[in-house]
């Protein structure tokens, strides 16, 4: 993995100028649009983002045509895409899944399509679509090096995919749909145990000839993606009393989903399932199906508990289109083993004036951390919170020099590019920059008094260290070039190579006026001495 210092110092020039992309899923349930900007060094800014409830697979219960209403609100959906697209004067590629792929007459869906909004069309098969929704998470999750079980419960058909380092072990597509399984099976409301029991018994059948070979690749961590995943995902956070912005990266244990389960179960009317904290009230009547289709892989594959991803097949979209742009260049697209990498470049970018003073913040800071082991006692994952902290710490003084700080923690909590990182690593990172000036963490604070106990201990241990760093830097003159320390005799001795000639007055007196955090925080004095070099 290449240090943050060298991936911000050296970007990758695949174009003179932005590229914008708007990339369009035409599913069976939804039709997705995101919308892009690729900057010239490689990272990428959301745009915007969009969701309608299309049903392009309801009302044919064997999916061989699509109706003239679903037709007509397909298209009119696209028209809307469309003027937002050309709004950003977006580049389009839109990819159709399920319900287009099987209809008899998707031929005249296609050339309306294209007629009407100008939107030429792609049609993939179902092993192409378990690919690009893999190259989706590899972007949202830092599952590179591990194997995964994908699990994408679509409104027309489930993917299956055994991915790792990129690779493809197995994948398939089936015929599970959540809006599928409703039409041929629970469209009857309320739904009787004997139409639950047929669909219960038709989604074994067809698992049945598959999860053999999944099982030969176990060990393997399980992902969800898409809405009946989400779906599952909100109600066992309703129940729990959590709140959370994001989803991604959420973990739920297999005994929370079976709670979820029997609730959903247990209300056979929709007016019942309604009711539940959590679900979209969109998606009331067709759960029930996609319910099933978890439980069914769940159970069969002994799984303890399932990741959730809020990225699918929109961003593979978005990763496989931009490859294929890196073609025509002489550079290589960046690689989707380094998703945290690429978030702290993209976050750090929102305030680029900053750069030079984050790096020599995060050498200073790290040169500290790294001698004093012996008395923090934390390891690697520590040390990588406080190295993204450290050049992210800045960022808020894009809105206002006036308590930039907390601006600083408001950015890193709730941007979309923090990704890789789970909600509570964000949490930490954003309070470490959210105390590198002023006050430390105290107890009155309500983002730090929610922390559990070791976690609080935590951010006062590695914010100490980054106020530290940054006082070293209080000129952004990179006036001291290097320290190292040594704890000896109850004490932290440090010493600060200086430039020779210049003036390190002032560094010396912003530490001093931060230190108190860290002596507090280990019981120790802290003294540092100069050196010219």
């Amino acid at each position: 993995m290449l240090p943050f210092s060298q991936i911000l110092r050296k970007p990758n020039q695949a174009f003179r100028t932005e590229k914008i992309l708007a990339a369009i899923d035409l599913g069976t349930n939804s039709f997705h649009i995101v919308v892009v900007k690729l900057r010239p060094d490689g990272t990428l800014e959301y745009l915007t983002k969009e969701k309608e409830s299309v049903r392009l697979g309801s009302g044919s219960s064997d999916y061989a045509v699509i109706t003239n209403e679903a037709m007509d609100r397909g298209l009119a959906c696209l028209k809307r895409f469309k003027t937002l697209a050309d709004s950003y004067k977006a580049e389009i590629r839109a990819v159709a899944t399920s319900a287009l792929r099987e209809a008899e007459n998707r031929q005249i869906f296609l050339d309306r399509a294209e007629k009407e909004t100008g939107i030429q069309i792609q049609v993939i098969s179902g092993n192409e679509e378990a690919r690009l929704i893999y190259l989706g998470i590899l972007q949202g999750l830092p599952v590179y090096e591990k194997r995964i079980l994908l699990i994408d419960i679509g409104g027309g058909s489930t993917e299956l995919l055994i991915g790792e380092k990129g690779e493809i072990l197995f994948s398939t597509s089936m015929k599970l749909g959540a809006i599928r399984l409703t039409e041929k099976y629970l469209k009857k409301d309320p739904i009787s145990a004997t139409d639950l029991q047929k669909c219960r018994i038709h989604i074994e059948s067809v698992l049945s000839a598959f999860l053999p070979q999944i099982e030969t690749w176990k060990p393997f961590m399980v992902v969800g993606s898409s809405g009946t995943i989400t779906s599952v995902t909100s109600m066992v956070l309703e129940k729990k009393g959590e709140k959370r912005e994001r989803l991604n990266g959420t973990e739920i244990p297999i005994d929370s989903f079976k709670e979820i389960r029997k609730q959903v179960l247990d209300a056979e009317s929709i007016k019942k399932r309604l009711k539940i904290p959590g679900l979209d009230a969109k998606r009331g009547d067709i759960i029930v199906g996609g319910i099933l289709v978890l439980d069914e892989v769940l159970q069969r594959i002994k799984a303890p508990s399932f990741t959730v991803s809020d990225f699918a097949l929109r961003e593979g979209i978005v990763y496989d289109t931009i490859e294929s742009w890196y073609r025509h260049t002489d550079t290589s697209l960046p690689r989707l083993d380094n998703i945290r990498e690429k978030a702290i470049k993209t976050v750090a970018n929102l305030y680029p004036q900053g750069k030079h003073h984050a790096e020599t913040v995060a050498k200073l800071t790290l040169q500290l951390f790294d001698d004093l082991k012996e008395l923090h006692g934390l390891g690697n994952l520590e040390r990588d919170y406080l190295e993204t902290a450290c050049y992210l710490h800045q960022v808020g003084l894009c809105i206002s020099h006036h308590n930039y700080h907390k601006h600083s923690y408001y950015i890193i909590r709730n941007s979309e590019a923090m990704v890789g990182f789970s909600n509570s690593e964000i949490e930490i990172i954003a309070l470490l920059a959210r105390y590198h000036r002023k006050g430390g963490p105290k107890g009155k604070h309500e983002e730090f008094k929610t922390l559990r106990p070791e976690d609080q201990l935590l951010v006062r241990k590695l914010a100490s260290f980054l106020r530290i760093g940054d006082g070293l830097d209080r000129s952004e003159k990179s006036i001291i070039e290097r320290l190292d320390a040594v704890l000896e005799k109850g004490k932290v001795n440090c010493r600060l190579y200086f430039k020779k000639g210049e003036d390190p007055n002032l560094e010396i007196w912003s530490v001093s006026e931060k230190k108190d955090l860290f002596e507090d925080t280990f019981s120790t004095n802290l003294e540092f001495h100069l050196h010219p070099l």
